[in-house]
């Protein structure tokens, strides 16, 4: 690639994106905080890596739409709208927009209630809708799959998804992106595996309650089995087809996530199931974990439309309602679904 590729957001996903990216073409990675910049630049270090000479530290997103073609954002979602208000106008059609992002937008009603009929009507969008709404951007995809960034840094071997409606932003994302240790496959399900990243958020909390408790390897099957049963309960009710979520993006992502400390998800459900002090940990993390939002959108989603959905439940309970976990988990054996794979038939 001749051009620049830039990165939105230099936490530790955007820095692993930026690495990969490296290897192929040279890379803006950009960030709102100019001592970040400053240090990417002067010491070629970031977060305790080391980085490629070839990634340049920049704090003007103008310059990163007005010179780079082809954009990944790595920002939380919260920061999402927040940011394409800033950049909207620098993007045009002639852009490329991959988003690393696992969470919905929010928009909450009066009194923060959720006014939920079907998915589509709910104030909540996926990124790629909110990119579609808010800039002039057509050639859209998102990135995901299991893909630990502590483990992408470190060298490790890895696969990711990229997901569009445009063989043309498949193909980029794979040129760009394939190599050795770190192999691209495409999808076109884009509406599905951004599902499917957000949901299995709500598992990885699920799992790391259930282990901060040493309840077992039983148990934690048990919540990951049935927590892939939710997700596809969720998306039938969306009209979204079951392989969308057994791929990579699905299922590969869900183990990852909710078996590791290096999840973020997952340690915080962690935390809370040894802690003593739940609402502390609450209070510490839960702006930084998308798995929290997630599970009250989604929550509030399932009551509406009558979805047994038990491991929701039993996130929402310790998180929102603050249950005991032993509790909450015991609420897993009342629900309603008796058949293991009722939710194929």
């Amino acid at each position: 690639m001749k051009k620049k590729v830039g990165v939105i957001g230099a936490g530790n996903f955007g820095t692993a994106i930026s690495m990969l990216l490296s290897k192929n073409t040279e890379v803006y990675l950009y960030s709102r905080q100019l001592e970040v910049v400053d240090n990417i630049n002067r010491s070629h270090r970031h977060l305790s890596n080391e980085l490629a000479e070839n990634i340049i530290g920049i704090g003007d997103i103008e310059k990163v739409c007005t010179e780079c073609d082809i954009l990944f954002i790595a920002v939380p979602s919260k920061e999402f709208l927040n940011l394409l208000n800033t950049c909207n106008t620098f993007l045009t059609p002639r852009h490329i927009v991959i988003h690393c992002i696992k969470g919905f937008e929010i928009r909450k009603g009066p009194a923060h209630l959720y006014e939920i009929s079907r998915f589509e009507n709910l104030p909540i969008r996926t990124m790629s809708e909110v990119l579609q709404r808010e800039t002039n951007v057509v050639r859209i995809g998102c990135l995901s799959g299991p893909n630990l960034s502590s483990e992408i840094l470190q060298g490790l071997p890895a696969a990711t998804v990229i997901a569009s409606s445009y063989d043309e932003v498949i193909k980029v994302g794979k040129e760009l992106l394939n190599q050795p240790n770190f192999k691209v496959y495409g999808s076109h399900h884009l509406k599905g595996t951004e599902i499917a990243g957000a949901l299995k958020n709500i598992i990885a909390i699920a799992s790391g309650l259930v282990n901060g408790q040493k309840l077992g390897k039983n148990l934690e099957a048990i919540i990951l089995t049935k927590g892939i049963r939710e997700v596809l309960v969720i998306g039938k009710s969306l009209d979204i087809l079951p392989n969308a979520f057994l791929g990579l993006a699905g299922i590969g992502d869900l183990i990852a996530t909710a078996t590791s400390k290096q999840s973020r998800n997952y340690y915080f459900g962690f935390q809370i199931g040894e802690s003593k002090n739940i609402d502390q940990v609450i209070s510490q993390n839960e702006d930084l974990i998308e798995g929290v939002t997630t599970t009250e959108i989604i929550y509030n989603y399932c009551i509406k439309l009558g979805l047994d959905c038990p491991i929701v439940q039993m996130v929402y309970d310790v998180v929102f309602n603050k249950i005991e976990v032993e509790k909450a988990v015991s609420n897993i054996y009342e629900s309603n679904a008796d058949d293991d794979v009722d939710f194929m038939l």
